[in-house]
């Protein structure tokens, strides 16, 4: 043999565990893209931060490039990074599983297989990142809808407490009984009173009507349904019939928690409004499960969560399943949990804090075991394009406009509707 050859093997022979040393403390940079809300506290903030610290340590050859912007725009800022192939590795947000067509996202299906991943998530969760069979989100957290009612104006209006079992006629009449409009009292805030009412509050399923079908894909037949145009009905009338919700400009003041006023004696929140009124309530408050229908039907969750995705141009997409596998792990929800930022997003962390039976989260907790619906506008892609217009012109017509042909209006909404998502599904 060449003694050339030889000498380069017996080089080659001590270099190479060198070699392996260098490749296995190689350190890489995965990018984590999140988000701040209005009402989020400082304590949102840094816990970002601790995540990400926290995951360094027991990851020593990945860093976390953790960037934090304003939510709104979110998703146009992370697309538009996406089209210049400056996408980030990770990131969050609440798109529909049919995102997943659009060929940016990284199917997860694989390393969720090979990790052995525990996916005890809650069940709206699950159904969030799955897409045709395969998985490409994970959930950040879990969120439920529940009723917050200030204790002090029921005890000064000498009403007793919401109960649950309580229906929707039951939510009015209180609402109407603990409205004082001369001393700037009021039984509703927020949301109730238009589309948001049939969307992203709890009473959106307990209403009896829906938007969409569960694919997303139909709205006739749906929005125009008899159940639906009672609901939004049912909705509108808080606003101009009854004249129980919190005026314009004290919304103005206090944005969509307009509950921390104080004058509002209900409001409709989730699990994501909790941090904020736990700090700065400054009366005695608490909370009840949804209104369901009737005294025949059971309560409907409505649940959200965001999610975390992987853009599939990563550079690094070992690292960044390393992230998204122990950001929706135990560990971290746990780190989020304490910090009194989100939810957890399965049973085991609520077990394990005692929060099942916790006087407030457990009113949480019972939506998100039941969590089997997905929110209409979680549904399509097309849903903010095609659906929501529509929906949200009855509210204007009908508040602003003075109109009531509630049936004539949703009917023409869903004809428009489903225009627009049969062009974008190509059907």
């Amino acid at each position: 043999m060449n003694k050339r050859f030889l000498l380069v093997l017996a080089l080659l022979a001590l270099l190479l565990p060198a070699v392996l040393v260098v490749a296995q403390d190689e350190v890489v940079t995965v990018t984590w893209w999140a988000t701040e809300r209005g009402r989020d506290t400082a304590a949102t903030r840094d816990m970002h931060f601790t995540l990400a610290r926290t995951f360094e340590e027991s990851h020593p050859n990945i860093r976390v490039a953790l960037a934090l912007y304003p939510s709104r725009g979110f998703a146009t800022r992370v697309l538009t990074a996406i089209a210049a192939d400056e996408g980030p590795d990770v990131f969050y947000h609440y798109f529909a599983p049919d995102i997943a067509n659009q060929g940016f996202l990284e199917d997860l299906t694989p390393y969720i297989e090979a990790s052995g991943s525990s996916t005890n998530w809650f069940p709206n969760g699950v159904a969030r990142g799955i897409y045709e069979g395969h998985t490409y989100a994970v959930p950040r957290d879990a969120a439920a809808g529940f009723v917050a009612y200030n204790k002090d104006l029921f005890d000064a209006a000498g009403v007793a407490y919401p109960e649950d079992g309580w229906t929707i006629a039951d939510f009015r009449a209180l609402a109407n009984q603990l409205t004082n409009r001369d001393n700037d009292i009021y039984g509703v805030g927020a949301i109730v009173g238009g589309e948001g009412c049939m969307l992203w509050s709890p009473f959106s399923f307990n209403l009896g009507g829906e938007i969409t079908s569960p694919d997303g894909r139909d709205v006739v037949g749906y929005m125009d349904s008899p159940e639906t145009v009672a609901a939004m009905t049912w909705c509108l009338e808080l606003v101009t019939e009854d004249q129980v919700t919190a005026p314009a400009e004290l919304q103005d003041q206090f944005g969509e928690l307009v509950f921390l006023s104080g004058n509002v004696a209900m409001q409709s929140i989730s699990d994501w409004e909790l941090a904020a009124i736990t700090e700065q309530a400054d009366f005695n408050w608490a909370v009840v499960a949804p209104p369901r229908y009737d005294e025949n039907t059971d309560v409907v969750p409505w649940t959200d969560s965001y999610m975390y995705y992987m853009w599939n141009g990563s550079r690094h997409k070992d690292a960044a399943w390393e992230l998204m596998n122990w950001l929706s792990g135990p560990e971290a929800q746990r780190i989020a949990a304490e910090a009194g930022v989100w939810t957890p997003n399965g049973p085991a962390v609520y077990q394990e804090l005692g929060w099942d039976t916790d006087p407030i989260r457990s009113v949480s907790y019972n939506q998100l075991i039941n969590s089997e619906r997905v929110p209409n506008y979680l549904r399509s892609q097309y849903f903010w394009d095609c659906v929501y217009g529509p929906l949200a012109d009855t509210r204007v017509r009908w508040i602003e406009g003075g109109e009531r042909d509630v049936a004539g209006m949703l009917a023409e909404g869903a004809v428009q509707a489903q225009a627009c998502l049969d062009d974008n599904y190509g059907g």
